[in-house]
């Protein structure tokens, strides 16, 4: 990379762990009761894995602070053995949204614990100690400056920040049946806020997981660590789409009510709530957000941003150019706006395989398309696969934004004449998501 003039970001965990650290549970105990609910809800993982289960011969994952512990082991020999190559790090990919979501919460990815608040606490604070543990591990073993720019470390962690908003509530006789509105603002504050207060203020509300009251600072269990402030560089923002969330009584009468709402996830199933375009996986496209996302980061925190995931699941290429173009347009008014933002990576170089997609079409965000299907001939299936490599239109507008950009400029920022150029040549997505402005 560096013989090509390409700067390194490591991420130095992206959501999985090793067997021994984490063996997803392969069974659930049902509750009391539970078998006399309705399906699914009967085989919903409630319960605890049996005593049998390989998960608790593991280390059972963020929920142990061995985890932890092993996690600095392993961060010391990554820096050590990189730190004449790389400056820029992520510690953790994604902790708030996808570890404790997906893994604690919504069920989808591992260990597979569904509204289990209790576990996920226990797993939020261990890894908000083992980034700020990881930050200060990076920051005293690092002490080369591998491109030159008088930094020897930058150390940071990735961050789903969601542009949330209210789903559309039903009402009777004019009376709304739902809180929406106050739904999607928990889960806005513990989604989008919470993790990042930690490790930049020092905040663990605690009194907010059990209560849903927002910064109580009079509450004795909202706590001020001393040590957790001002542990990261940058903030590592990653940026799709628009959310609409919904309160769920389920969610709130349990442990994990602090996760807020339930968002509609597929806007092609769910139709009741309006949107803009929509990418092959029922994402609704608005750019606009994205904007809004690195000023919500530059008022409140004020640190520089890396966009570190940014990209739309588009197995036509229908939509990708437009949809990058807009994005960077989106980027450069925050700059415009007094941002200060380290660069753009786009999610992601080629299709490779998603959690909850696979291998499907639906899920194809690259660059460069690949062909995933297997080789037939005469009705037979060869063993081996094709995987040939197409370059997208979007791999082509972004090209063009970056020539155009360095021979403007030699630091290479984003510049207006360089979007509006890709523009006209792809079109542009309006900053609603609502259409696509032809130049």
């Amino acid at each position: 990379m560096r013989i090509r003039d390409l700067i390194p970001v490591i991420t130095l965990n992206h959501i999985t762990l090793p067997l021994w650290v984490l063996t997803p549970p392969s069974n659930f105990t049902k509750r009391i009761a539970q078998n006399l609910l309705p399906r699914p809800l009967n085989d919903i993982p409630i319960g605890d894995p049996p005593s049998s289960d390989p998960y608790w011969k593991s280390l059972k994952g963020w929920e142990n602070n061995e985890t932890v512990e092993e996690f600095i082991k392993y961060v010391e020999r990554m820096v050590s053995e990189l730190k004449d190559q790389v400056d820029y790090r992520i510690t953790i990919g994604e902790p708030v949204a996808s570890i404790i979501g997906g893994g604690y919460i919504a069920g989808l990815w591992p260990p597979g614990f569904f509204l289990d608040g209790d576990r996920a606490k226990v797993a939020l604070h261990n890894l908000i100690e083992a980034h700020i543990q990881a930050y200060n591990k990076i920051t005293v073993i690092d002490d080369i400056d591998s491109d030159g720019d008088g930094l020897s470390s930058r150390v940071g962690f990735s961050h789903l920040i969601m542009q949330v908003v209210p789903a559309k509530s039903s009402k009777i006789l004019g009376i709304s049946t739902k809180n929406n509105i106050k739904a999607s603002k928990n889960f806005a504050y513990f989604i989008n806020q919470y993790f990042v207060n930690a490790v930049i203020n020092g905040e663990e509300d605690l009194y907010y997981l059990d209560t849903l009251q927002i910064k109580n600072k009079d509450s004795k269990i909202f706590i001020m660590h001393n040590d957790w402030k001002d542990k990261t560089d940058f903030i590592g923002l990653d940026y799709y789409r628009r959310v609409p969330i919904y309160f769920s009584n389920i969610v709130s009468l349990s442990s994990a009510k602090f996760v807020g709402g339930v968002p509609l996830n597929n806007l092609t199933i769910e139709t009741n709530h309006p949107h803009g375009i929509l990418n092959d996986l029922g994402w609704e496209v608005y750019p606009r957000g994205l904007y809004n996302s690195i000023m919500l980061t530059k008022t409140q925190w004020n640190k520089p941003i890396l966009i570190v995931e940014n990209g739309i699941a588009d197995k036509s290429d229908k939509y990708r150019a437009p949809f990058i173009i807009a994005h960077l347009h989106s980027i450069r008014q925050a700059i415009n706006d007094g941002a200060l933002v380290l660069g753009y990576l786009y999610w992601s170089f080629m299709d490779n395989y998603e959690w909850l997609d696979n291998y499907r079409p639906e899920g194809k965000f690259g660059l460069f398309s690949i062909n995933f299907n297997s080789n037939h001939k005469n009705g037979l299936q060869y063993e081996h696969l094709d995987l040939n490599r197409q370059k997208t239109k979007g791999a082509e507008a972004l090209q063009l934004i970056i020539r155009e950009s360095l021979f403007q400029s030699k630091d290479g920022v984003v510049t207006e004449s360089a979007i509006a150029a890709a523009a006209k040549k792809f079109g542009r997505f309006a900053a609603d998501g609502s259409h696509i402005i032809q130049s």
